[in-house]
């Protein structure tokens, strides 16, 4: 599955802040090691909702994380 903390690179003058790429790469790091925590605890059924959880909290913080961009941007 494909981290949700893609941004599109259309034009460069429109790339988000520095710390804001930061915070995205930060967050597709988090993503991709909970993936690769994912199949050794797959039998593991408390592991395995700790890492879904956590998966969703990461789409969250992605999320939020957009919106402030947004706001930013239209100001």
């Amino acid at each position: 599955m494909q981290p949700p903390f893609d941004f599109v690179h259309l034009d460069p003058s429109s790339d988000p802040p520095e710390p804001y790429q930061e915070a995205f790469e930060l967050l597709e790091e988090f993503w991709a090691k909970l993936n690769g925590l994912e199949a050794p605890c797959a039998q593991d059924y408390v592991l395995l909702g700790l890492v879904r959880h956590l998966e969703r909290q990461l789409v969250v913080a992605g999320v939020v994380l957009s919106v402030q961009l947004d706001v930013l941007n239209k100001r």
